[in-house]
């Protein structure tokens, strides 16, 4: 009955020498990658260190996939997103987050601005200080895309904190809440 041999690709492998004062031997260590999942990735990677194979984990969830900002559409107004609609004439700024589109969104403040509504700070701001509204493209400006949900709403409050931080912001003061990651 012969051995049975396993080939193992080794997609990084990896060379290690020996102090100069020993003998110098080359060793070659087989490295193999997993995408962490879960439990079971844990389990998978006891099976191989069991083999001598050397086990390094990743991840696809990064910092840098999460909160750097998506590449832009072809009109940037009609995606939903994170947004700021600066003042024209004092540049206090309003931050906000919305499922729909950023014209839509636009409309509604600018709708409150009309009516005397006081169902949007940045139009209640412009009213009370008899400050001009201003066109989409001057006064509103897309912080950065995201889909709906958690993620969409750390981003929001991110960017509301960093306007309250410099004392420019127009949101209410009850919705900012101080965080360890800001």
């Amino acid at each position: 009955m012969g051995s049975r041999s396993t080939h193992t690709h080794s997609p990084h492998p990896r060379q290690t020498t020996m102090t100069p004062n020993q003998k110098t031997v080359m060793t070659t260590q087989k490295w193999a990658p997993f995408t962490y999942i879960g439990r079971e990735t844990t389990f998978i990677t006891k099976l191989f260190k069991k083999a001598e194979l050397r086990i390094t984990l990743r991840t696809n969830n990064t910092l840098q996939k999460l909160l750097m900002p998506k590449p832009q559409t072809l009109d940037k107004h009609s995606t939903s997103r994170a947004y700021k609609l600066t003042c024209p004439d004092c540049n206090k700024a309003c931050v906000g987050q919305m499922g729909h589109s950023f014209t839509q969104r636009f409309k509604e403040h600018k709708n409150a601005f009309k009516s005397n509504r006081n169902t949007s700070n940045y139009a209640k701001h412009a009213l009370e200080h008899s400050h001009p509204f201003g066109p989409i493209h001057e006064t509103m400006q897309i912080l950065q895309y995201q889909d709906k949900g958690t993620h969409l709403n750390t981003i929001g409050r991110y960017f509301i904190y960093k306007e309250f931080s410099s004392n420019n912001h127009l949101n209410d003061e009850f919705n900012i809440t101080p965080n360890k990651i800001y």
